[in-house]
């Protein structure tokens, strides 16, 4: 019988933990916990000191009561990449098989240094093409990552790409659409606005303006450490009561609106479809003022995703997820409802 995992974000800014148990046709929390990265040992998806890191992820995990050590881990970065595309296919022998041997023309990393995969969608007899969500990931990146969670007495069972387990948890809560939708994963180093249609990843586009522009931006206007601009904005208190953080979060937010228009005006003209609905998560997606300020630059409505509107979290775990906001524990809830 297959069992859920333990869902392990690690985050530049935090590392997030969330354990569920089966409910019914949803879940219950059964352990969630989150700590701070520690400085400089994670960034932009890649570790950068191991030993560091995984004493911070075994800290995490043990202070997390009834996490299971059977996890799923997420990859990220600029040498992940995932993408739907049309292929030619004469739909004989195994699709992925036969894929594999050309993956390289497609992806654009070399076989030599990155694992592939790929997902048949639908086949046209006719015209004989396939259509396709193709994923690749540095094969260094896949090997750090499970040394880390070695080092950190975890068994990590399943890595996932991170925009295939946000896209499949709101997919789980929403249904299937059939038309475009944006999912806006607001990092502290990046910005993923991940693209889907009918449950399926259709196109990832990378903004390199994450929430540590805002701390550095607030850090110059005040004189301060960086360091101590991102306590700011972490502070839901000083969030709302001081008027030089209102004023970063607002400008980061417009400027980081206008550029996930562009995103979007770009991915219109490459695949001709329009997102219908936007979707926000990441821990800068709750700092006050931000997604407003979003929403007011782009013209459009964006809502925050929360998976404990769909999934039981129990009173006595509420105040760690309010102090953070909901939708900062997203990925680790589309990792966690994986099986083994």
């Amino acid at each position: 019988m297959s069992k859920l995992l333990t869902g392990v974000d690690i985050g530049a800014s935090n590392i997030k933990i969330v354990g569920l148990k089966e409910k019914k046709d949803s879940f219950v929390v059964s352990s969630i916990n989150i700590l701070p990265t520690p400085a400089g040992a994670f960034s932009g998806g890649t570790v950068a000191d191991t030993d560091v890191l995984a004493k911070s992820l075994s800290e995490c995990v043990k202070k997390c009561r009834g996490a299971e050590k059977d996890i799923a881990l997420s990859l990220k970065g600029a040498d992940v990449v995932v993408k739907r595309i049309a292929l030619p296919w004469n739909g004989k022998g195994h699709f992925t098989e036969q894929f594999l041997w050309s993956a390289e023309q497609y992806i654009g990393m070399s076989s030599e240094r990155a694992s592939f995969d790929a997902q048949l969608l639908h086949y046209d007899r006719e015209t004989q093409t396939a259509d396709a969500v193709l994923a690749a990931a540095s094969k260094v990146k896949v090997a750090d990552m499970l040394d880390l969670a070695s080092q950190s007495g975890l068994n990590p069972v399943v890595l996932d790409i991170e925009s295939l387990a946000l896209v499949n948890l709101v997919t789980f809560f929403k249904g299937p659409q059939k038309h475009i939708n944006a999912i806006i994963d607001i990092g502290h180093d990046e910005v993923r606005v991940i693209f889907y249609e009918n449950g399926h990843v259709d196109m990832v586009k990378t903004i390199r303006k994450g929430g540590r522009f805002m701390a550095e931006d607030l850090a110059s206007d005040l004189a301060i450490d960086p360091a101590q601009a991102e306590e700011m904005i972490r502070n839901n208190a000083t969030m709302k009561n001081d008027a030089d953080a209102q004023a970063a979060a607002a400008a980061y937010g417009n400027n980081l609106g206008a550029e996930i228009e562009t995103t979007v005006d770009v991915y219109i003209q490459e695949r001709g479809k329009e997102p219908v609905d936007f979707f926000a998560c990441g821990a800068m997606a709750y700092v006050a003022d931000v997604v407003e300020s979003i929403e007011s630059s782009m013209g459009a409505a964006v809502a925050h995703v929360d998976p404990f509107k769909y999934i039981e979290l129990p009173a006595s775990m509420r105040s760690l997820v309010d102090g953070c906001g909901s939708g900062t524990f997203a990925l680790a809830c589309g990792l966690a409802m994986r099986k083994a």
